[in-house]
């Protein structure tokens, strides 16, 4: 049975281990993708898995590639923008535990002068 885009895709979660791993599987052999399944679990080496995505990239053809990078892509946007908000969101916290502290440091001096090395 040929490889399809789903399988194309399913055979780079393969790594990730954990659910991602199961639901990878899962989708090969629903695409009748048996002998690959079976290589996949007994890989040694990340050169063995490589061998198989090129077998799998040369069975979809170009356009699937390119149509799977491009949704990675999209994927990895969203991503992105949701940890940045969640760091914006974090990164803004002034606490009055946070307030007293830093007043209380400036009692003290404030922040120590770094020590420039004499060379």
């Amino acid at each position: 049975m040929p490889w399809t885009r789903r399988s194309y895709d399913a055979v780079f979660k393969w790594s990730a281990g954990g659910a991602e791993r199961r639901l990878a599987e899962k989708i090969m052999l629903a695409d009748k993708l048996t002998d690959e399944v079976d290589r996949l679990r007994k890989i040694k080496n990340l050169g063995e898995w490589y061998k198989i995505t090129q077998e799998a990239a040369a069975s979809v053809g170009s356009s699937v590639i390119e149509k799977s990078a491009i949704q990675a892509e999209k994927d990895l946007e969203k991503i992105t923008r949701a940890a940045s908000a969640m760091g914006k969101k974090g990164g803004s916290v002034r606490s009055p535990q946070k307030t007293a502290a830093v007043r209380e440091n400036g009692r003290k001096g404030g922040r120590p002068r770094k020590k420039v090395p004499t060379p």
